[in-house]
């Protein structure tokens, strides 16, 4: 099952759990192919990954299986997806997924389960999709999955019998995006609590045998949704008694630290008293109450009351009083997750945990950093959506998430960041189209899209043209054209796979030939055009030189030889020289501007037409002098004249 140069334990180990579980599986329906004498990379819906190699993905979804989920499916330590969605499996979900710690998303939608939902799912905290609708599940649902709350963002409960009320846990899961608990046998009070869940996009509690009542929250109503006729907006004093606050620490007071932070938590500049700098001592009270969390286990940060705040690793004092501005500890091994509660420390301007282990999700508290210019959180594992929060950090220039786990669209509230001057997102799983809003971000020199995301639609802005094509052009997306310039909010028109955006309203159409030229030119002169080698007024300038080049060389050699052939027949001096010197005179028309090169190409035939015809005339005027000459002398021979 393993080769030779793969050969690992923790790889043997996965193939004995994948073979103990095919038959159960497989049940009397549709079998697998697993077997003893074929390579596990070849197995059917099984895909390995990391170092050493594991099995992390078994995607089984729509294979007619019959059977049940089998318990050895949880000893499968290093799986992130696992999908028997859309089969007819049957039976309960064992307790045994709950031991799945990097399971990120959980697909057993559309089978015949039966049973309770197990509250050990509570425990997948990297999960960021749970979706058990359309089964025959029983029971409450478990308050436990309200510990999801750090990446969970579609939790999809419906087409099931579920009973009892809705946990006010849920209203922990403060990234959600979509909830369904739809066509159950819910009843009770709809929680107030689910109030906190800010980025949802579609809710769906109505349908089947649900008896809710209460109130749902006002924006609710605008959603794709589906609620219960009983169910009502919240009124403004129903909302006045908002469900618990997120867990952050409130921030101390000097009065209510201790006294040895009192007398250790200042700068080495020996600050007279508390009360001269309470900002100071909120910043060190919070940095000793995260350390712990950003270090993770085993670890410890060297940050002491015995020792002065600006000598601790990391922290970097400044302004006028003393304040904590930069936190700095890239590349530190840290281990934790990042905490809210740094969001205290409101006179950071740079905040850098990039190349640690951290995990979990970015918290959207961060946007409480008014004064951040320089976000780093690179080269870790983050999970979870960007919370669009970070659009409110108006001060932003570098935003730095590449190289994480992070999954969904790219907000399009980072547009937001106007005085971003580079902007980093590689390496994650982000998709969904380039938001129309990150036009604005006008002051980028540096942009990285690429790596594992896979964006679909829409277009590049146009100003991001004059970056670096390298780290863009493999995103296989186009320039958006912009010859107008309307508002980027509008979003643009995909056109044969170009992006154009539509005209503004205050445009009107060319009338007269005039008009349309100039309407032309303008287009030509305003427009680049996108994924090709040179931009589209060197194309023009290419066409015009050549096209120009061309002339000069035809109407040269037809001038020349008319020319020639006079000098010939008149037996004159006349030479090319002169036509050449006529001709130079078309050297314009290798100006870029479309408008004059299509007027001077009309000039080339004219001028043509014209030497010729002036040729023409030469030539009979030049035989009617011959013809008087003769007459005159008639003694000169015929042979001479001719």
């Amino acid at each position: 099952m393993v080769t030779p140069d793969r050969l690992t334990e923790g790889l043997v180990r996965d193939c004995e759990l994948l073979m103990a579980a095919r038959d159960a599986l497989s049940g009397e329906g549709s079998k697998l192919d697993w077997n003893y004498y074929t390579n596990i990379e070849r197995w059917d819906g099984v895909a390995l990954g990391d170092t050493p190699l594991r099995v992390t993905k078994l995607d089984l979804a729509g294979r007619g299986l019959a059977g049940i989920i089998p318990p050895e499916l949880g000893g499968l330590a290093e799986l992130k997806y696992l999908s028997l969605r859309l089969n007819q499996l049957t039976g309960e979900i064992p307790a045994e997924l709950g031991g799945l710690s990097n399971l990120g998303d959980l697909y057993l939608e559309g089978n015949q389960l039966t049973g309770e939902i197990p509250a050990e799912l509570g425990n997948l905290s990297r999960l960021k999709i749970l979706k058990l609708g359309g089964n025959q599940l029983t029971g409450e649902i478990p308050a436990e999955l309200g510990n999801l709350s750090e990446v969970l963002w579609q939790l999809d409960l419906g087409g099931n019998q579920l009973t009892e009320e809705i946990p006010a846990e849920l209203g922990n899961l403060w990234g959600l995006n979509r909830l369904h608990l739809d066509k159950n046998r819910l009843s009770g009070v709809l929680p107030l609590e689910l109030a906190n869940l800010k980025h949802l996009n579609n809710v769906r509690l109505g349908g089947g045998g649900n008896r809710l009542t209460g109130c749902a929250p006002p924006a609710w109503y605008d959603l794709n949704h589906d609620l219960e006729s009983p169910i009502t907006p919240c009124g403004d004093e129903e909302l006045a008694l908002p469900p618990p606050a997120p867990p952050l620490v409130p921030a101390p007071t000097p009065e209510a630290l201790p006294a040895v932070t009192v007398l250790t938590c200042l700068d080495s500049t020996g600050l007279p008293n508390v009360a001269s700098n309470p900002g100071l001592l909120v910043d060190c009270f919070t940095l000793s109450g995260v350390r712990k969390t950003l270090a993770g286990e085993g670890k410890e940060l060297a940050w002491e009351y015995s020792v002065d705040i600006d000598q601790w690793p990391g922290v970097d004092l400044g302004g006028e009083p003393a304040r904590v501005t930069r936190l700095r500890l890239e590349g530190m091994d840290l281990a934790g997750q990042v905490p809210p509660e740094l969001a205290r420390m409101d006179a950071l301007r740079e905040l850098n945990l990039g190349n640690n282990r951290l995990s979990g999700t970015i918290p959207y508290e961060l946007s409480d950093l008014t004064q951040l210019e320089y976000l780093n959180l690179a080269g870790n594992e983050l999970t979870g959506i960007i919370p669009p929060e970070l659009g409110e950090l108006a001060q932003l220039k570098v935003l730095d998430l590449a190289d994480n786990r992070l999954t969904d669209e790219i907000p399009p509230e980072l547009g937001s960041l106007t005085k971003l001057e580079i902007l980093a997102l590689r390496d994650n799983q982000l998709s969904g189209p380039i938001p129309a809003r990150m036009a604005n971000l006008e002051k980028v020199t540096r942009v990285r899209l690429d790596g594992g995301n896979s964006f679909t639609g829409g277009c590049l802005p146009a100003g991001w043209a004059k970056l670096r094509p390298d780290f863009l052009s493999g995103l296989g997306l186009p320039y958006c054209l912009d010859p107008f310039a309307p508002d980027p909010d509008a979003g643009p028109v995909i056109i044969a796979g170009y992006g154009i955006q539509p005209l503004p309203p205050q445009y009107v159409p060319p009338t007269t030939i005039g008009e349309r030229l100039a309407d032309l030119n303008q287009w030509v002169n305003t427009t680049t055009l996108p994924n090709l080698p040179e931009d589209a007024h060197n194309i023009f300038l290419q066409a015009g030189l050549q096209t120009g080049i061309a002339g000069i060389i035809v109407v040269a050699l037809l001038c020349g030889s008319l020319l020639f052939n006079l000098a010939r027949r008149d037996g004159g001096p006349v030479g090319p020289v002169e036509c050449f010197a006529a001709a130079g005179t078309l050297m314009i028309v290798l100006h870029s501007n479309f408008e004059v090169f299509l007027f001077q190409s009309i000039y080339i035939v004219v001028w043509v037409f014209i030497g010729l015809g002036a040729g023409y005339a030469y030539t009979r005027r030049r035989e009617s002098v011959a013809a008087a000459e003769t007459a005159e002398l008639p003694g000169r021979p015929a042979a001479a004249t001719a």
